[in-house]
C-alpha cells in the first residue's frame, strides 16, 4: 500500500520563460513548469517504487503461497515503469493502463499471500507504486483526476483486505491528500499560465494597434490635416472639401484614441476599472470645440471619470446654447498628480456674474446641478469667470482619488 509522496525537480527545459511556462512533450501542449517537474519526478519514482516492491517481495517470498505470482507482478510493474521512461507522451489511455496495473497488483496479493496474512494487513504487492497512478492522474487531469484515481485505489485496497485496519485508513487518507493537493497545484499552475497567455496575447494585440495608429497618424491624419488647411486657403468648394476632411480627421483621431489608449488603461485595480480621461474628453472635439490633452495617460476610477466627463459635457452644452452661434470653445486638461483640472473656455457673448449666480433661482439648474453639483460630489471645486462680451471660463478641479 503506497504511503510516500512523489519527488519533483525544477525544470530547465528550452522554451521556459521566466520560470513560468514550458513546452511539454508529454501532453503535446504548453504546460506550467510545475507540471513538467511533477511529470519528470514521477517518471523516476515508478521504477524506484517497483524496485522497492521487489526488495520487499524478495525478503518474504519463502513465506508466500505463490511467490511466482508476486515476482510476475513486480516484473510487469518494472517493465511498464521503464517503458514510460522512454515513451514520453502522456495520455488518458496510458493512465488507465497504469491504474489497471496498480489495481491488478493489489488483487494479485490475494493469490500470492496466505489468506491469514492478507487479513493481518500484509503489504500489497505494488506497495507505494500505486501512488504513481494517483499522481499521474493529478498531473494529467488536475485535482478532479487525482481524487477519482485515489478513490479507485482506495476501493481496491478495501476489497483486498476485507476488514480494514488503522493502517489501511491511514494510507487511504494519504492517497486522497496526495491526489487532491498535487491536483490543486497543477490546476492553479494551469490557470496562471492561461492568464499569462491572455496577457501576452492582449499585449501583442495592443502593440499591433499602436503600430497601425502610428501608420494612420503619420499618413492619413497628416494628409487630412493638409487638405483641411489648403481647402481653407483656396476657399469656395475647396473650403467645403477642407471641412469634410477636418470632420474625417477628428473622427479618425477619436477612433484611434479609443482603440489604442482605451484598452491599455481600462485595467482593473483592486476591483476598480480605471479609464483614461483623455479618451473621454477627446471625444468632445469638433468643428467648434478644440481639445488640448496631456501627452501621458490620465487614469481615473471609471465612475469618477464619467461624472467629470458629464460635467464637462454640460459646460460645453452651455456654450452651444448660450454663447452665440459663432462661438468657439477650447477644452484644456491638466494633470497635477493628486488632482486634475479641466478648463472650458469660450469666446461667446458672456454674461453678468450676478445673472449667472441667480440662474438657479429662476429654475435654470444647468450650472448649479449639472456642473457645480457633480464636481462637488467628486470632492472638487468649480470656478466660473465671465463678463459680457468676454466669453466664459469654467475651471473644474477634482482629486484623482475619492476623499472622505
Amino acid at each position: 500500500m503506497p504511503t510516500s509522496s512523489v519527488p519533483a525537480e525544477s525544470s530547465g527545459r528550452r522554451g521556459a520563460l521566466f520560470g513560468i511556462v514550458d513546452t511539454s512533450v508529454r501532453t503535446g501542449r504548453t504546460e506550467p513548469v510545475i507540471v513538467e517537474a511533477f511529470s519528470r519526478g514521477l517518471d523516476w519514482f515508478r521504477p524506484m517504487a517497483a524496485l522497492y516492491a521487489g526488495v520487499l517481495v524478495w525478503g518474504r517470498y519463502e513465506n508466500m503461497l505463490r511467490p511466482w505470482v508476486a515476482f510476475t507482478v513486480i516484473a510487469v510493474l518494472m517493465g511498464f515503469s521503464l517503458l514510460l521512461l522512454v515513451f514520453r507522451r502522456r495520455t488518458t489511455w496510458l493512465l488507465a493502463i497504469e491504474v489497471a496495473l496498480a489495481v491488478g497488483g493489489i488483487f494479485a496479493t490475494l493469490l500470492a499471500d496466505h489468506p491469514e496474512d492478507v487479513a493481518a494487513g500484509t503489504l500489497t504487492l505494488p506497495t507505494m507504486w500505486a501512488a504513481g497512478g494517483v499522481v499521474g492522474a493529478a498531473v494529467l487531469h488536475g485535482r478532479q483526476g487525482g481524487l477519482v484515481v485515489a478513490g479507485i485505489i482506495a476501493v481496491a485496497d478495501l476489497v483486498e483486505i476485507g476488514t480494514p485496519n488503522g493502517g489501511t485508513w491511514h494510507n487511504i487518507l494519504l492517497l486522497f491528500l496526495l491526489g487532491g493537493l498535487i491536483g490543486l497545484a497543477v490546476d492553479l499552475g494551469r490557470a496562471g499560465l492561461h492568464r499569462y497567455e491572455q496577457v501576452v496575447a492582449e499585449r501583442e494585440r495592443l502593440r499591433e494597434r499602436e503600430r497601425l495608429a502610428r501608420v494612420v497618424h503619420d499618413g492619413v491624419l497628416q494628409t487630412l490635416a493638409f487638405i483641411h488647411r489648403r481647402g481653407d486657403e483656396i476657399g469656395g468648394q475647396g473650403a467645403e472639401l477642407g471641412a469634410l476632411a477636418a470632420d474625417q480627421e477628428r473622427a479618425l483621431r477619436r477612433l484611434v484614441s479609443q482603440e489604442v489608449l482605451g484598452p491599455r488603461l481600462a485595467a482593473s485595480v483592486e476591483g476598480e476599472i480605471r479609464r483614461d480621461l483623455r479618451q473621454l474628453l477627446g471625444a468632445h472635439e469638433g468643428e467648434r470645440v478644440s481639445v488640448s490633452l496631456p501627452g501621458g495617460p490620465v487614469p481615473l476610477e471609471q465612475a469618477r471619470a464619467e461624472e467629470l466627463d458629464a460635467a464637462v459635457a454640460a459646460a460645453l452644452d452651455n456654450v452651444t446654447r448660450h454663447a452665440g452661434d459663432d462661438a468657439r470653445a477650447w477644452l484644456l486638461l491638466e494633470d497635477h498628480g493628486d488632482t486634475v483640472t479641466v478648463t472650458v473656455r469660450d469666446n461667446g457673448v458672456g454674461v453678468e456674474p450676478a445673472h449667472l449666480l441667480s440662474a438657479s433661482e429662476r429654475g435654470r439648474l444647468g450650472m448649479s446641478q449639472s456642473i457645480v453639483g457633480r464636481v462637488r460630489d467628486l470632492g472638487g471645486t468649480t470656478d466660473v469667470i465671465t463678463r459680457p462680451g468676454a466669453g466664459c471660463r469654467v475651471v473644474i478641479t477634482v482629486p484623482r482619488e475619492e476623499t472622505a
